[in-house]
């Protein structure tokens, strides 16, 4: 994640776009991190995941299945 941020200009505000190959291997990392971090703590990882489906809106990953509220969030049932 290092990496990534010192390759970004500071402040970065903007939007890394997915079609965009010289940012692949930014989006790769990110989910990477976020799927291991999930491991231990999905609350934590849950914005990650969010983020991604923001900043890659068609989604080549799946983040959408993890990020919270997505379609592969699996329904709670109440009794």
């Amino acid at each position: 994640m290092c990496v990534l941020q010192q390759s970004l200009p500071y402040p970065f505000r903007d939007v890394l776009l997915s079609g965009d190959t010289d940012s692949r291997p930014g989006h790769r990392l990110v989910f990477a991190y976020a799927t291991l971090l999930r491991l231990k703590h999905p609350w934590k990882a849950a914005p990650w995941f969010t983020a991604m489906v923001y900043f890659n809106p068609m989604d080549n990953m799946g983040a959408r299945f993890l990020a919270p509220g997505g379609p592969g969030e699996s329904p709670r049932y109440t009794l």
